[in-house]
């Protein structure tokens, strides 16, 4: 028997995978823990973006992980499973960060806490599409508003802890006369009383996010839940009768899923290559101090997440492979931009620009993957576009790291993989919908 509703209950479901995608989204911060890593322990720009790639890797690999698991245990479990590693691989990561070093670092922040991460990354969508499946495009969009607001809600704290920002000045000080000192051929001494204090400020910001991200998220995956059997949306009925729902078997053998899965590799080795040492970038381009650069790119990064709801949302109407197109020319272009950008702000709104789109991506291609590949099997469908986001995270950061230490530049990277957006932009219209479905809005 269908049961009609459209009364609270998906609503909080809804607010609940708001925060549980907020709280994994603090992982966009990295870039704060980048330079203070790199100038009090002496490792390389290559050594400390690995740490970010590993973590985005295993955030695909705990996304296939969720994705299979949330079809058979359901969102609640799931959520909290992810919740916890996540908040258990930062805790262990600021815990041992100074006794362990860099290989600690990569195994708790990166494959705990990185698998974590993904497993709460893949259930709210997965959830919250069944829930709303008149508006598919605007409820991930305002789901996965919540992942790209992480990063603003975590930069603002971080920059308003005194110890922290100082740590960050100290760090950049600190890293400047390293170079200084290596370009005289004289050999760099860190001065022991800026080791221990401020090396324990940024562990002390690892374990106490950690305890963070497990409470707030626990508590946020406990409401989410699945729909009851035959729960129906009055003006979703007709389609939701004709729509055919696709096996991860079934779907890797369409063209459509290879092409969305370039789209993807794309957009984010692009957005995580600039997401990685995006403070620095913003701090060298401006020549502002690190704490100002911080709480600057903290409200900046708020575009990632205003830029999944908006593109999401205008995904049901302007149809979805249009939306992903503009987003490529728009994002392309912003980074050429920003390629030749040196004032506050023209900076600022190039930055703006780019984290509106790339997270526009993000935001349009759960409802893709659901218009394409219907629900029943979205969480395991999904999780498999999400190994290009981890490919993509292996190669955009080290990418930026290697040409860092080899050029000394952090922005030598900008204008080919702008070239390279401009010239993807076509990957989104050579898509076309699988057979055995009914033409949606997903072929606009």
């Amino acid at each position: 028997m269908e049961r009609v509703s459209s009364r609270a209950e998906r609503w909080w479901v809804l607010a609940a995978g708001v925060g549980l995608l907020t709280v994994a989204g603090a992982v966009f911060s990295w870039s704060l823990y980048a330079r203070p890593l790199k100038a009090f322990f002496g490792w390389s720009s290559f050594e400390v973006a690995l740490a970010f790639s590993v973590v985005v890797v295993f955030i695909g690999v705990g996304a296939i992980l969720g994705g299979f698991l949330h079809d058979r245990f359901g969102p609640r479990r799931i959520g909290i499973a992810g919740a916890l590693l996540w908040g258990i691989g930062s805790i262990l990561s600021g815990l041992g960060l100074a006794h362990f070093g860099l290989l600690w670092l990569y195994v708790t922040y990166g494959v705990i806490g990185g698998t974590g991460c993904g497993m709460m990354y893949v259930v709210p969508g997965a959830c919250v599409t069944r829930w709303f499946p008149e508006e598919r495009g605007l409820a991930n969009g305002v789901t996965l508003c919540g992942f790209g607001l992480g990063s603003l809600v975590f930069n603002l704290v971080a920059g308003l802890i005194p110890a922290f920002a100082h740590a960050a000045d100290a760090a950049t000080r600190i890293i400047t006369l390293r170079d200084d000192a290596l370009a005289a051929g004289r050999t760099f001494v860190l001065p022991p009383h800026i080791e221990n204090v401020d090396i324990g400020v940024v562990a002390s910001l690892f374990t106490w996010s950690g305890v963070a991200f497990a409470v707030i998220g626990c508590l946020c995956a406990f409401v989410l839940h699945a729909p009851p059997a035959g729960y129906v949306v009055p003006k979703a009925a007709a389609m939701l009768a004709k729509e055919r729902d696709f096996t991860p078997r079934e779907m890797l053998r369409t063209p459509a899923f290879y092409l969305m899965w370039l789209v993807i590799l794309v957009n984010g080795t692009c957005g995580l290559a600039l997401f990685s040492n995006a403070v620095a970038i913003y701090a060298d381009l401006t020549n502002t101090k690190a704490v100002i650069a911080t709480l600057a790119f903290g409200w900046i990064s708020s575009a990632n997440g205003l830029g999944r709801f908006l593109w999401a949302w205008l995904s049901d109407g302007f149809g979805r492979t249009r939306s992903l197109f503009v987003c490529f020319i728009l994002e392309g272009v912003a980074m050429l931009g920003l390629a030749h950008a040196h004032d506050t702000f023209t900076v600022s709104i190039a930055f703006a620009i780019i984290l509106l789109c790339f997270g526009g991506v993000f935001g349009v291609a759960p409802a893709v993957m659901a218009d394409f590949y219907g629900t029943r099997f979205l969480g395991e469908d999904y999780s498999f576009i999400i190994t290009a986001a981890s490919a993509a995270g292996l190669i955009g950061p080290l990418l930026v790291a290697f040409l860092e230490d080899a050029l000394g530049s952090l922005t030598s990277w900008l204008t080919p993989l702008a070239i390279t957006l401009l010239v993807a932009s076509i990957l989104p219209l050579l898509m076309r919908q699988p057979r055995g479905l009914p033409e949606a809005t997903a072929s606009h």
